[in-house]
């Protein structure tokens, strides 16, 4: 799946390279199936961050169509620099702040729930391994998940919620983005 925006396409072949990597690295001794394990928790991490990065690009991209002068985007700045932890609520309500788009019209159309339930576990499976625990025996046992079994079908829902996103259009006549 390839996307619209050069930018989020290069974010994309970044983090499937990683993913290969990851893939065929063969876990034949016990120092491999650490690193493993490791790559594992730095895949999820890294997807997140494309979600994130691609939502705030989208954002502010789509400002740009619409025409918003240099004030107005220095407030869209200021408030996509608080955006993280990007699960699907998150994105729904900057999008609806923002571009004033509820983009659950097009859930059923343009996504899928599965699609949403995917990119949540991403980033909940993300959360638990970048967030400190007060318990140490979880430090090491917070990824549940791997890249073989979960990521690759869990990715496939974050990829179609980036690209339904992209599709997104400003419609000067109407003064309203459009999906």
């Amino acid at each position: 799946m390839e996307f619209i925006s050069p930018d989020i396409e290069t974010f994309r072949v970044n983090l499937e390279s990683c993913m290969n990597s990851v893939l065929q690295l063969e876990t034949d001794n016990h120092h491999k199936i650490k690193i493993q394990s490791l790559l594992n928790v730095s895949v999820y991490v890294m997807a997140t961050r494309f979600l994130e990065a691609s939502v705030k690009h989208i954002t502010y991209n789509c400002c740009l169509i619409r025409g918003d002068n240099q004030d107005e985007l220095e407030l869209v700045t200021n408030r996509l620099k608080g955006f993280n932890n990007p699960e699907f609520g998150s994105i729904k309500d900057l999008i609806a702040e923002i571009l004033d788009y509820d983009i659950l019209t097009d859930k059923g159309t343009k996504y899928v729930e599965r699609d949403i339930s995917f990119l949540n576990e991403i980033c909940r499976n993300r959360h638990r391994n970048v967030h400190a625990s007060f318990d140490s025996r979880e430090w090491y046992n917070a990824n549940f998940k791997d890249i073989t079994n979960d990521f690759i079908k869990e990715y496939v829902g974050l990829k179609n919620i980036i690209k339904y996103l992209e599709t997104l259009s400003y419609n000067n006549a109407a003064g309203r983005f459009e999906s």
